[in-house]
């Protein structure tokens, strides 16, 4: 397994995503993208709490018990930025949308909250494994407006769910397989804001290194006019990984 990462602060007096990377330890490994909110840099503690928290379990993780791990370990560093929140009045209000993704052999599981993304490409095809708790995303959902709409509607920044918000955190969770070749994408809505999903697939399908896939998807990004911060992982499955 391969994979690369980027943070760019895009035009944000703070960059308040944060990233968690597999420890070295392993398989399974597990990786995820925090995207903090709250002003004031409070979204950065809240990103960070989260992917510290989640960085402390990680190597007690098994991938047969992906699913029950990862709800309970989402619970536990949403109670922690709460009750941060609660104790510090300058953080009131901070909470973090989050996906994250344990990997192991050919099979994946994902968990998210919130508008950060996971996206599957099998070299051919991307598709996209997450749902978007936003407001937009329920416009959608319900036939009212098309996801390009969406793309550029006034109120896409609402999301409906956030880790930290509440003492209490609805978890969705994927579980997936995916072979040698295949690519995984964990993004923050400023990447995934400001390209469409067939930019994203058409980058994909190029030979470059995943760091320069990074680079690209970010300075894309930034061509594109997006304003908030970007963060992307890609790991890219090899033929070692499913023997």
């Amino acid at each position: 397994m391969k994979y690369a990462v980027k943070s760019n602060i895009g035009k944000r007096v703070h960059n308040e995503d944060s990233y968690l990377l597999p420890d070295g330890y392993g398989p399974p490994f597990l990786f995820a993208v925090a995207d903090g909110m709250g002003g004031h840099a409070a979204g950065a503690v809240a990103s960070k709490l989260i992917v510290d928290g989640l960085s402390e379990i990680s190597s007690s993780l098994e991938i047969d018990r992906a699913v029950e791990q990862l709800k309970n370990a989402v619970g536990r560093v949403n109670l922690q930025v709460y009750e941060s929140a609660e104790d510090d009045v300058s953080l009131r209000g901070m909470g973090s949308a989050l996906v994250c993704a344990l990997v192991s052999g050919d099979r994946f599981v994902a968990a998210n909250v919130g508008d950060s993304r996971m996206y599957h490409f099998d070299g051919e095809t991307l598709s996209r494994v997450t749902t978007d708790h936003s407001f937009v995303e329920q416009l959608v959902l319900q036939g009212i407006i098309t996801e390009e709409d969406a793309r550029v509607h006034p109120q896409r920044n609402i999301i409906t769910r956030a880790v930290g918000i509440y003492p209490v955190v609805d978890v969705d969770v994927f579980e997936r397989t995916w072979a040698a070749g295949d690519v995984l994408m964990l993004c923050s809505d400023g990447l995934h804001g400001a390209l469409t999903e067939a930019e994203i697939a058409e980058a994909l399908r190029s030979d470059l290194p995943l760091e320069e896939l990074c680079d690209g998807f970010v300075q894309t990004a930034l061509d594109h006019g997006g304003t908030d911060n970007i963060t992307l992982i890609l790991i890219r499955c090899e033929e070692d990984d499913v023997k």
